[in-house]
């Protein structure tokens, strides 16, 4: 079954005559189109993608015979072509994206089609959309494997006297010779006392020898990203970080090892977070262990406190303790799994990590 006839079944959960689909990423998971913009209708009798000239032929190329393809023009908007193709015909309830629709834009539908009920719906595509078919896992681990190995080729550059912008630019540089398409979010490079800002976004700060680095970074592969972090330390670490840098580590360990599919995010959460309690540094892990990743960055499900929902099997997630300690500095260490109903499978396993691993002798 293909993904807009899973969709159609939940439409009928939803009790709706059809959907209006705005955000682009949604629109890509059903169509395949990667282009910035364009509407797409999905009812059980029509599937309907329309976007602008800029467009046509890229549609043609990535959209196929999955739905029609009409072309909006200067004397044409969108709502006036919905009108002409009377999509709305007979369609009493129709869905709309409540986090992407604006108030202006549903204030047209309503005038424009004053007989349909617009109905808001948060995620339309969530269940579906976590969930990554065979397809999906592929071209995540593709990005995880770019993204690595630019790590691995940057890492000689991260010596004394480098900026954090500059090693950030050597660092996308090499992901981006490797093939990944865009940064999936700006990098993250946090030395020394900025390491305590879990985004501490590359600055002109200098790196020095005896600080710890946060490098928080990720590629994009055919639309699908990777987010990974290592804490380095240039030189010798002295004792606490010694002892952060393990904490956050057994706490990731423990987490990678227990958490399986079924679990809640909270309880999964609860594996880490007792680590760094336990260890005194409670205050100072104040984020969630981890979120879902995908055809976005940031995507469901989300491993927190506040999740109390089942993680369903063949989710892509991070698994990201990490504890900030104000003036000192701080330790992240995140890695990308795939869980399944037996357990978590590191996808990251070629970017070490165990401590021996970060501290860079210069």
């Amino acid at each position: 079954m293909g993904r807009i006839e899973r969709f159609l079944d939940e439409l009928k959960d939803m009790r709706l005559d059809g959907f209006l689909f705005t955000f682009n990423i949604d629109i890509r998971y059903l169509v395949g189109f990667s282009g910035s913009a364009g509407m797409l209708w999905v009812s059980p009798e029509r599937r309907v993608f329309m976007t602008d000239f800029r467009y046509k032929t890229q549609s043609e190329a990535q959209v196929g015979d999955k739905a029609e393809i009409h072309i909006i023009s200067h004397q044409k908007d969108y709502l006036t072509l919905i009108e002409e193709l009377e999509l709305f015909k007979g369609a009493r309830f129709v869905g709309i994206d409540a986090n992407n629709v604006s108030v202006a834009q549903h204030k047209r539908l309503v005038v424009k089609f004053p007989d349909v009920n617009f109905i808001g719906i948060e995620n339309p595509l969530k269940k579906l959309r976590q969930i990554k078919d065979d397809g999906e896992l592929e071209k995540i681990k593709r990005a995880i494997n770019i993204a690595v190995e630019g790590l691995k080729r940057t890492i000689p550059k991260l010596v004394p006297g480098i900026s954090e912008k500059e090693f950030a630019a050597e660092l996308e540089y090499e992901m981006k010779k490797l093939g990944s398409e865009r940064v999936p979010f700006e990098t993250i490079v946090a030395s020394g006392y900025r390491a305590a800002m879990p985004h501490g976004i590359a600055s002109d700060k200098t790196i020095k020898k005896g600080e710890m680095v946060t490098v928080d970074f990720g590629a994009t592969f055919e639309g699908y990203a990777s987010d990974l972090t290592r804490t380095y330390f240039l030189g010798e670490p002295d004792e606490k970080f010694i002892e952060v840098y393990s904490t956050v580590l057994r706490a990731q360990n423990e987490a990678i090892k227990n958490m399986r599919a079924g679990m809640s995010g909270k309880d999964i959460d609860g594996i880490a977070r007792k680590v760094i309690e336990d260890a005194g540094y409670a205050e100072f892990f104040g984020h969630g262990l981890g979120h879902g990743i995908g055809l976005v960055v940031h995507d469901f499900p989300r491993l927190s406190p506040k999740n109390e929902d089942a993680i369903p099997a063949g989710c892509v997630v991070t698994v990201e303790p990490g504890i900030y300690i104000p003036d000192w500095g701080g330790v992240r260490i995140e890695d990308d799994v795939w869980l399944t109903g037996d357990g978590a499978v590191l996808l990251s396993d070629k970017l070490p990590r165990e401590l021996n691993d970060i501290i860079l002798h210069v």
